[in-house]
């Protein structure tokens, strides 16, 4: 049988786990991958499009190398016509420090409509074919445009559904963010 002080020992040891386990789990917690969902603060649903130009890009191939800025859009969608010549002035500022904007359309007619409307805008960065929008729809996003921030680590930093300049001092800030 424990004497007196061994069991002060016992009991001591006994607090100590019991005050640092929760920190522990915590621990442990924090060390294993963040969940996905496409919500801010967590790492943002893995998807496989085709691009414009005929290549297949993963979002995931850009986890740890750039930030990216998700944008979905449409030809015939007038604030998308709006908004798109801001996105090419950040995507001009923005690409040699690492940002990667993917322009998401969820045309569903021929692709030659898509080519036309770049070219007049003179849009420069990628765009991705999403006609059936089940990319659109995994990022819960119902009305376009609509935007996802993604930084260098995959998590979703901002989301924003309708028109945004991204010239503004405000979006720099945000896009600032993600490629930090």
């Amino acid at each position: 049988m424990p004497g007196k002080r061994e069991w002060s020992l016992l009991m001591t040891v006994t607090l100590v786990l019991l005050v640092l386990s929760p920190a522990i789990v915590q621990l442990r917690e924090s060390r294993a991958a963040p969940q996905v969902r496409p919500e801010v603060g967590y790492l943002a649903p893995d998807f496989t499009l085709p691009s414009l130009d005929g290549k297949t890009v993963r979002l995931s191939d850009f986890r740890g190398k750039k930030g990216v800025f998700i944008n979905f859009w449409a030809t015939w969608c007038p604030p998308c016509r709006l908004e798109m010549p801001t996105m090419e002035k950040a995507y001009q500022e923005y690409r040699s420090r690492g940002l990667e904007i993917l322009a998401v359309s969820i045309d569903a007619g021929p692709k030659g409509a898509i080519e036309s409307f770049m070219r007049e805008l003179k849009l420069t960065f990628p765009v991705l074919l999403d006609p059936e929008m089940e990319v659109m729809r995994t990022y819960k996003f119902f009305a376009l445009p609509a935007s996802v921030l993604i930084d260098k680590q995959g998590i979703i930093r901002f989301k924003e559904q309708g028109y945004r300049d991204w010239t503004l001092p405000e979006s720099h800030k945000k896009l600032e963010q993600i490629l930090r």
